[in-house]
């Protein structure tokens, strides 16, 4: 899943404003094409997640356990070609309004399955979720309206490096844990594991603000329309990753609920 959409779109914003990526013509960007194609994605997003979440509880209140065990098998290796399919797009972003489509599907298939199983055990959480990260996209873009649609280089720089910064401190105190009993006791505490959930929810509405602001510069830059695809990959891999987030920590509210 990409951060601040991922370094190609970057690299796109930088070359625009140097006239490497920018149209010879009048077909440019703009935010109201790209915001649409946003929702092309989200909406493939959601009908992929729709079908696997429904498949799922087919196949659990059928006690078709051969059909169910593929599905969870296929969504399981579907890691793979998402990894794939995102280096693809980093590297050839032009290559988004066709592979952002496959990566879509495929996400959505995981994060309908993830959802279904995650409601089986606390009802709702997956609704809730879902509301949640619409609440969230609202009021971060209504921020950005707030603020002039611009932010400094130096808000965007903050937000990335504290986010790699507070990824790299989680990884190693999971890595710590494995030998060291205090660090288990410490990453395996509910409220630790609530406030990291936490600040990852903030930052990914951060996220949010960084890709409307990506958008801003794209057509400000007069970038050619071809990336506008790129764009809005980037802004709704960002939205799946804070659904992902606000699911965990409304799951993680909810076991804190049911062990009191």
């Amino acid at each position: 899943m990409t951060l601040n959409g991922n370094p190609s779109l970057r690299r796109v914003i930088k070359g625009s404003e140097n006239g490497k990526y920018t149209a010879e013509d009048e077909n440019v960007v703009s935010m109201k094409s790209m915001a649409w194609k946003s929702i092309v994605f989200c909406a493939v997003t959601i009908v992929a997640a729709v079908l696997s979440a429904f498949l799922l509880n087919h196949y659990v209140a059928t006690e078709n356990a051969e059909a169910l065990t593929v599905l969870l098998m296929v969504l399981a290796f579907s890691a793979i070609p998402l990894f794939i399919i995102s280096l693809i797009i980093m590297f050839v972003p032009k290559t988004a309004g066709i592979l952002g489509f496959v990566f879509c599907m495929l996400e959505g298939l995981v994060m309908g399955s993830l959802s279904a199983i995650v409601d089986l055990f606390f009802p709702g959480i997956a609704i809730m979720a879902f509301l949640g990260t619409c609440i969230v996209f609202i009021i971060s873009w209504a921020v950005f309206r707030l603020l002039g649609q611009r932010l400094s280089n130096k808000f965007v720089g903050f937000v990335i490096v504290s986010f790699v910064s507070l990824l790299l401190l989680e990884a190693l105190g999971y890595l710590l844990s494995l030998f060291i009993p205090a660090f288990a006791s410490v990453m395996n505490n509910i409220w630790i594991q609530l406030a990291i959930s936490a600040v990852f929810v903030l930052w990914a509405s951060f996220m949010i603000l960084i890709d409307l602001n990506n958008m801003k510069l794209l057509e400000e830059n007069r970038a050619d329309k071809k990336y506008e695809w790129l764009a809005a990959f980037s802004l709704v891999t960002t939205l799946m990753w804070l659904y992902l987030e606000i699911l965990e920590i409304l799951m993680k509210i909810a076991m804190l609920a049911k062990r009191d």
